[in-house]
């Protein structure tokens, strides 16, 4: 059974978003966030996905890449979950 988690970037110009929300004293928070287009494929599978940026990272260029699960992965308390970034690795043999 093949394990891996495939990421297609399907466009290398992130969507960049900003706005403000009203922090828990009222003041005001400011944020952006950058997303690129793109789809994960996993057990035959494909899936709409958003790889999100973190500030001031580059874009991926578009094509095929492989999750990097070690870098994602935050434990807490015995829980394993996943970063809210992206992080992809480039395929085997993929220029």
């Amino acid at each position: 059974m093949n394990n891996e988690v495939i990421c297609t970037v399907l466009d290398s110009e992130p969507v960049e978003r900003s706005g403000e929300f009203d922090g828990r004293d009222g003041e005001k928070i400011s944020y952006t966030t950058r997303k690129q287009k793109a789809k994960l494929e996993v057990g035959g599978f494909a899936y709409p996905y958003d790889v999100r940026l973190e500030d001031g990272q580059k874009p991926y260029a578009t094509g095929r890449y492989q999750f990097d699960i070690a870098s994602m992965m935050n434990v807490n308390k015995g829980v394993a979950s996943l970063g809210k970034f992206t992080v992809l690795s480039a395929l085997p043999g993929a220029k």
